[in-house]
């Protein structure tokens, strides 16, 4: 081969990876929002495939992939939280202790439960 071609094929690759990975980020950040296509790709991979019960997927804000019958509460719970189902606002959760609270957004489908905290 020419380096001429080399370089086509190696520019090609770039833009193809670029594309792949724009996607990715564009699918992640809709879906779980993620902009890293990969800590959700393996979050996912980790629920579905093994025996982790959740993976911590992006630490601020705080965004959990689950098995779809994980207990968010059992999760809180062991945070020091208790779950205020008084104040519940639909899929929006709310747990509290004795100097904070936290929202969390819970959603759920046959193969995972997302857990995203709210600001």
């Amino acid at each position: 081969m020419t380096k001429k071609k080399k370089l086509k094929i190696f520019i090609a690759v770039i833009c193809l990876l670029a594309i792949v990975t724009g996607i990715g980020s564009f699918i992640s950040y809709s879906k779980f929002e993620v902009v890293n296509p990969f800590s959700t790709a393996k979050g996912l991979f980790q629920v579905i495939f093994t025996e982790k019960e959740y993976v911590v997927i992006q630490k601020y804000p705080k965004v959990i992939v689950a098995k779809p019958n994980a207990s968010l509460s059992d999760y809180m719970e062991s945070q020091g939280f208790k779950e205020d189902k008084e104040n519940q606002l639909g899929a929006l959760h709310r747990f509290t202790n004795d100097v904070a609270a936290q929202y969390v957004v819970y959603t759920t489908n046959k193969y995972f439960a997302k857990w995203r905290w709210q600001e």
